[in-house]
């Protein structure tokens, strides 16, 4: 991978918000294996809960609002981080045509991405309902920070169903065929 000096930055930031750490308990599971996720969301994730969890300490209707939405963002970012984002770290080497037996993984997460899809929908919609709750919270209460969040954050999730989804399924179908009918 190419990194720059600033990026490490950024991977510092996804380690942290994360939740990793170099220190376990001495009795402690062995982790299941993980697959890195884009950095780019890693640090949009981290961003759009830090902005969500600074509205909820607004008052009126866009704290109320926002503290609901907390729950259901955590939610959808963690079956992101889970198996939709981790095949779209494969992206630079497909465009490359780089294809190799050890990238099988990402088959499982992308027919898992396929098989869910209703419910991954339902959860966008519940989060676009709720922002825009949220934005006309903020209206009313001539709240620009909730509105301008509202926004972006809508946009987001209506980025996930139409561009995100379909490309960790199209990875999958990718793999499939570079990889053989075997796999």
């Amino acid at each position: 991978m190419r990194l720059k000096a600033s990026t490490n930055i950024v991977i510092a930031l996804a380690f942290a918000t994360a939740g990793l750490s170099t220190y376990g308990a001495a009795n402690a599971q062995p982790a299941a294996v993980t697959h890195e996720i884009p950095q780019s969301q890693t640090v949009e994730h981290a961003d759009n809960l830090e902005h969500l969890t600074a509205l909820t300490s607004h008052r009126g209707k866009v704290g109320e609002i926002a503290k609901k939405a907390v729950a259901l963002f955590k939610q959808h970012d963690a079956r992101e981080a889970e198996y939709i984002m981790p095949p779209l770290s494969l992206l630079p080497y497909l465009v490359d045509g780089k294809v190799t037996p050890d990238m099988k993984w990402a088959l499982e997460m992308a027919d898992r991405v396929r098989a869910d899809r209703e419910v991954i929908f339902e959860e966008h919609t519940k989060m676009i309902a709720v922002l825009n709750d949220l934005q006309l919270a903020g209206q009313q209460a001539h709240d620009a920070e909730a509105i301008d969040f509202a926004k972006s954050a809508a946009t987001d999730a209506l980025n996930d169903v139409e561009i995100m989804e379909p490309t960790a399924i199209l990875i999958g179908d990718v793999l499939r065929a570079k990889l053989g009918a075997a796999h």
